[in-house]
C-alpha cells in the first residue's frame, strides 16, 4: 500500500491541479510583492524601482513554494537556466506592463493598486504557462 501511496505522489499532477495550487501560492506571492511595493513606496522608493524589488522579493516566494508544491521539480542545471530565463522574461513583461499602466491609468488613490494588478494579472499568466511547458516540463 505505502508502494501504491508513494507512486501517486510522484505521478505528474494534471493541468487543473497544477493551476489551482500555482494560484494558491501566487496569492501568497502576491501579498509579499505588493506589500513588499507599498511599504517600499511609502519609504519614498520611486514606483517603478520598488515594482521591480517587489517583484524580486514575490517571485522568489512563489518559485521555492512552487517547486515544492505545484510542480516536479528536478533542481538540476537545466532547470535552473530555464527558471532563471522564464523569470527575466515575466521580470521584463511585469515592468513594462507596470510603466504602460502607471503612464496610461487616471489618477486616482487606486492607482498604484491598479497599475500593479494589471502588471501582475499579466505576469502571472505568462509565469504560469511558461513554466509548466519550459522549466517543469514532463
Amino acid at each position: 500500500m505505502s508502494n501504491s501511496v508513494s507512486n501517486a505522489a510522484a505521478a505528474p499532477r494534471g493541468f487543473l491541479t497544477q493551476a489551482f495550487r500555482f494560484g494558491l501560492v501566487g496569492v501568497v506571492g502576491a501579498v509579499v510583492d505588493y506589500g513588499s511595493l507599498l511599504v517600499m513606496v511609502g519609504l519614498g522608493l520611486w514606483d517603478s524601482p520598488a515594482r521591480a524589488l517587489s517583484f524580486a522579493a514575490g517571485s522568489t516566494t512563489a518559485y521555492l513554494l512552487n517547486r515544492r508544491w505545484t510542480f516536479t521539480s528536478k533542481r538540476n542545471a537545466r532547470e535552473a537556466a530555464a527558471v532563471a530565463v522564464v523569470y527575466a522574461m515575466t521580470f521584463a513583461l511585469i515592468v513594462g506592463a507596470y510603466a504602460a499602466a502607471d503612464r496610461l491609468l487616471p489618477a486616482s488613490p487606486w492607482h498604484l493598486t491598479l497599475a500593479w494588478a494589471v502588471s501582475q494579472g499579466i505576469g502571472t499568466t505568462f509565469n504560469f504557462l511558461a513554466q509548466r511547458t519550459l522549466v517543469f516540463r514532463r
